[in-house]
């Protein structure tokens, strides 16, 4: 009985230290399989690859992302769109991509590209970017499902004008909150404008004329962009909407932004002419994004059980050597001498010990 019972002891150690190991293998192959696929989609090897996957662990142990597989993938794409970025920024990146995507759904490839082409442009940060972003949605700007491509292709337009892109998002917010049946013609408007004002075409230099400017300055003026060009488009903008004449000023209109003047109307190219050149308020639109994503308590215990998955994990990996030694020995050592000791004990206590108290037994 002794024999049996302790065996089964050491038996019943092994099996827990197997079933410990395989859980960590379990979960590292899982995280293996993705770090491979996000090698294999971005081309990462060595130190690149390793601020990769370390991304990919704080990510997911902010609770962002459905697993581990989704978390790669969102990192891989924001790698590939967003250039030139560190490990803190690849993982608010992919943070902000993860939140967008779960507010607005807008794929993580659609939204990096326009964070990307806001930081280019605009020189602005990849947080800042997707909070623009994030705000611009929560305030109305994607009415007509027009943000995320109205962006990817204005935005270079705006900036030849001398626009920030705080100034970007309060002129789109302008539009958008007047007569513009859709925010892709505000965003043509500007791009018409942004063409026409240095061509030199005779249309153009006649409205610059009409309107009282030195045509050859004022082009000049938006030719060489930054904020003298952008406080020329204003000045130009309120110059023209206060014209007298509707009928000249519809002209004039046409001859600088092209039919989006007519598509627009006057009263959302007036809005465009009032916009202002201030901080556009991102009211930590992300950030109030993230807080709710903890407001259930089903949020909330994923996202315990996947911060001490990377702690189990990081412990699992400093000892998964030592347990499968740990078993070997077991296996190959302890449990076999065991057993023999106490068999060889339970012989000598039925040759010698059980013999003894019998005869002391009939003796007494």
């Amino acid at each position: 009985k002794v024999s049996t019972t302790m065996t089964a002891g050491l038996a019943a150690m092994g099996t827990g230290a197997i079933a410990a190991t395989k859980y960590f293998s379990d979960l590292g192959g899982e995280w293996q399989e993705a770090t491979n696929q996000v090698a294999s989609s971005t081309g990462a090897a060595g130190k690149e690859l390793e601020s990769l996957r370390g991304a990919m662990e704080r990510v997911y142990a902010d609770n962002f992302g459905e697993d581990v597989a989704d978390v790669a993938d969102a990192v891989a794409l924001v790698d590939r769109n967003l250039a030139n970025l560190d490990q803190e920024g690849l993982t608010k990146a992919t943070e902000g991509a993860l939140a967008l995507r779960d507010a607005f759904e807008y794929e993580v490839e659609e939204s990096t590209r326009a964070a990307e082409a806001i930081r280019k442009n605009f020189g602005t940060s990849v947080e800042d970017a997707f909070s623009l972003i994030a705000a611009g949605a929560q305030n109305g700007l994607d009415y007509s499902g027009e943000l995320i491509d109205t962006i990817n292709e204005y935005s270079s337009q705006f900036s030849k004008l001398g626009f920030t892109a705080d100034g970007m998002f309060n002129l789109l917010q302008s539009g958008a909150d007047s007569t513009a049946w859709n925010l892709d013609k505000v965003g043509d408007a500007i791009k018409e404008f942004s063409i026409r004002a240095i061509d030199g075409s005779d249309t153009t230099v006649s409205a610059f004329e009409d309107l009282g400017y030195s045509a050859e300055k004022i082009m000049a003026t938006f030719a060489a962009g930054g904020e003298g060009a952008n406080t020329a488009f204003f000045e130009v903008l309120n110059t023209l909407m206060d014209v007298d004449d509707q009928v000249k000023r519809d002209a004039l209109g046409v001859s600088l932004f092209g039919t989006m003047w007519e598509d627009l109307g006057v009263e959302a190219m007036q809005a465009m002419a009032d916009a202002s050149t201030a901080a556009y308020d991102t009211q930590g639109a992300l950030e109030q994004i993230n807080s709710v994503r903890y407001n259930d308590l089903e949020s909330a215990m994923q996202g315990v059980k996947r911060q001490a998955e990377g702690i189990l994990w990081t412990i699992g990996e400093q000892l998964e050597p030592y347990i499968l030694d740990g078993l070997n020995f077991l296996s190959a050592t302890v449990i076999p001498n065991v057993q023999t000791a106490v068999e060889k004990l339970g012989g000598y206590v039925q040759s010698n010990v059980i013999p003894t108290i019998k005869t002391a037994a009939q003796w007494i």
